[in-house]
């Protein structure tokens, strides 16, 4: 699966491009694993996630787990999807 998914950080102005991270499908649950130094250049814990229209009209509405390190969160999939995460080591 060669699907990409762009990861925007809060900078508290405006939203900042980090890049673009693989979206994997592990066990019937796409995921998403954000590296470490996307974590290092992030400002704060706010991230916006784009993935394509094609896959988000496929999969609306599915979850989705974005990881931080060791840090989790579900996401529904959607065209804009926001969240807060703390990229962590434990």
């Amino acid at each position: 699966m060669g699907e990409k998914v762009k990861i925007y950080n809060w900078d508290g102005e405006k939203y900042r491009f980090l890049g673009r991270e693989r979206l994997r499908k592990i066990n019937d649950t796409y995921v998403v694993n954000m590296r470490e130094r996307m974590g290092d250049m992030s400002f704060t814990t706010r991230y916006l996630l784009y993935a394509s229209a094609g896959f988000v009209k496929k999969h609306r509405y599915e979850n989705l787990l974005f990881r931080a390190g060791k840090s989790e969160t579900w996401l529904p999939v959607e065209e804009r999807m926001q969240t807060e995460a703390l990229f962590s080591y434990r």
